[in-house]
């Protein structure tokens, strides 16, 4: 062979060498001098809401929301996200060989508003068990009596009447203002205790006749926890790891999230002392079925699904925070005066909603107030 053709052979060889190093390179691969082999990157995808945030790796910045942050050698980073106006996020992150950490990231502001969203007066609210209605009795005014509100495609907006809850039963022979309110299990009817009277309510129509159902109370409530129980068991089914399932049919507590992948449980039930309002619970544990992840909860007097099912709700002595389904990233939303436990999420997850109120002439009353968490 002539000299020419060896050169060529060679540089062919060597432009092919360079060009399989250089994408090699491109797509993350680096020599690792400890472990003596060459080792693949990982890539972080991260995404917030709102986003613009800046992102800080290991306390440095390094992009934007939205974005990925390639060529990063496998272990563990700190990772935080900033962004004016809202509470800083921050989280360890392990990142692996070859593979995408997706970090999806919701940034609660750091002073959130808060607005009355009644004003009549608001005693005994209760949720729905779908999560898209609230009852309460008003106590006094012009129309006292029950009254739902509900939730339509994913916003607060009343059915019919003039842009407001409306009512469902008004005080006259019977008085709800101290009534025990309860929701039937399909979230259509309301069951009304006063004393040892028990009046079913239908939620769509003012009940000018309301029906005593106290005879047949027993077997009506019974139906009702079956046909909850029916459906826990049906959703425990989709567990597919049998000693998750095993767990979570034995928990005393179990609370799904509202797109059914989590489960919030915790094995024993309320004590004596944990029944009281003021009492503070730990022990829940919140398990991904898409993941196979077991997470522990910080304790708290409440611990409830926010609806994105991505956070939890803890209401604490007299604080309302928020932490993510790892039970990290504790975010302070509100602190001042509520009542009775009482918070729920509006179905985006916009805002949260409480009963408070405050010391003035004309805001004594207890009242449902919004708070955004947008």
């Amino acid at each position: 062979m002539s000299k020419r053709f060896i050169f060529t052979v060679l540089t062919l060889l060597v432009i092919g060498l360079a060009a399989g190093v250089a994408i090699f390179l491109a797509k993350g691969y680096t020599f690792n001098p400890k472990e003596r082999r060459v080792v693949g990157t990982g890539i972080i995808s991260v995404t917030s809401v709102p986003d613009a945030a800046s992102v800080y790796v290991d306390g440095h910045l390094t992009t934007a929301t939205n974005a990925t942050i390639s060529s990063l050698v496998p272990k563990e980073y700190n990772v935080k996200l900033i962004k004016e106006g809202f509470i800083p996020w921050e989280k360890k992150v392990k990142v692996n060989e070859g593979l995408v950490t997706d970090l999806k990231v919701t940034l609660f502001p750091a002073i959130p508003t808060i607005y009355p969203l009644t004003f009549n007066g608001v005693k005994n609210a209760s949720l729905s068990p779908d999560g898209g209605k609230v009852v309460f009795s008003v106590p006094a005014g012009k129309k006292p009596g029950v009254w739902v509100w509900t939730f339509v495609d994913n916003r607060p907006i009343a059915f019919a009447r003039g842009g407001q809850p409306h009512q469902i039963a008004a005080n006259g022979t019977v008085n709800y203002a101290d009534a025990i309110l309860r929701w039937s299990s399909d979230s259509k009817q309301v069951l009304a205790t006063i004393g040892q009277n028990n009046y079913l309510l239908q939620d769509d129509t003012l009940n000018s006749e309301p029906k005593d159902i106290t005879p047949t109370l027993a077997n009506t409530t019974k139906t009702w926890d079956d046909d909850l129980k029916q459906r826990d068991e049906v959703r425990l089914l989709t567990i597919k790891d049998l000693g998750k399932r095993a767990e979570a049919s034995s928990a005393a507590i179990v609370r799904w999230s509202p797109d059914e992948t989590k489960v919030l449980l915790r094995k024993e039930g309320l004590s004596a002392k944990e029944k009281d309002s003021r009492a503070i619970i730990s022990g829940f544990k919140v398990y991904d079925l898409e993941t196979n992840q077991t997470f522990d909860i910080p304790e708290a007097r409440v611990q409830t699904w926010l609806p994105d099912s991505r956070h939890i709700i803890l209401v604490e002595d007299g604080k309302i925070s928020i932490v993510d389904l790892d039970g990290t990233n504790k975010a302070i939303i509100f602190a001042g005066n509520f009542e009775d436990n009482f918070v729920f999420a509006w179905p985006d997850s916009s805002r949260l909603v409480v009963i408070s109120s405050f010391p003035t002439p004309t805001a004594s009353e207890p009242n449902l107030y919004g708070i955004n968490l947008k």
